[in-house]
């Protein structure tokens, strides 16, 4: 049986099936799997970080 935890957290809906706690990007195909809700909900912020940083690096002007 899925449970829905969290229906929006950060653009991942994240869900717990059995042992395990999945999220599921709402507009493409990421997916994060872990045995432990604090471990997927890390990664999902670990991995906003990372594109946030990337978009606004790429946004900023050069000098």
């Amino acid at each position: 049986m899925m449970r829905t935890i969290y229906e929006n957290y950060r653009g991942f809906k994240v869900s717990k099936q059995e042992d395990r706690y999945n999220a599921n990007a709402i507009s493409n195909e990421i997916k994060f799997s872990q045995w432990k809700l604090s471990d997927v909900l890390d990664s999902i912020d670990h991995f906003i970080e990372l594109n946030c940083s990337s978009e606004i690096q790429s946004v900023l002007p050069q000098n």
